[in-house]
């Protein structure tokens, strides 16, 4: 029998309490597996607009990003886990699971509700979509 082996572990992050919850979870997981993080941050790119680069996304959306992904990574090294941060556009659901197929990651540990989140539901939109539709094992993190 083949032991369960997680040395990748996909965290996407959009600066919200519930995205650093699920950094800290992950965080954990990583300590006991020997595992490595990579956070993810998604810049929502409506349709119309998804041929554009990366590099087009608006200068104060990717400061944004890139500020909660140094947080990340400095949290992450303050506890001794290798953290990689990643920029991508388009619709956040869909794009995360493009990205932890592309690179075959063993776990994805996400926030239950991100930034976007304005009402009490237990879970959002995009971490609905994750759990409906990838096939890698996946924690929800109130």
């Amino acid at each position: 029998m083949n032991a369960f082996q997680v040395k990748k572990i996909l965290v996407p992050l959009d600066g919200s309490k519930t995205s650093f919850r699920g950094l800290e979870k992950a965080i954990y997981f990583a300590r006991q597996c020997h595992a490595e993080i990579t956070g993810l941050g998604v810049a929502y790119v409506p349709p119309r607009m998804a041929f554009e680069a990366v590099e087009n996304i608006g200068s104060a959306t990717r400061k944004k990003i890139d500020e909660f992904l140094e947080k990340a990574k400095t949290i992450s090294a303050k506890n001794g886990i290798n953290f990689h941060g990643e920029v991508d556009h388009g619709n956040p659901g869909p794009k995360i699971l493009e990205y932890a197929n592309k690179w075959n990651f063993d776990l994805i540990v996400i926030g239950s509700r991100g930034a976007g989140s304005k009402d009490e539901s237990f879970i959002g939109s995009v971490a609905n979509h994750i759990i409906q539709k990838t096939r890698i094992p996946t924690v929800i993190v109130k």
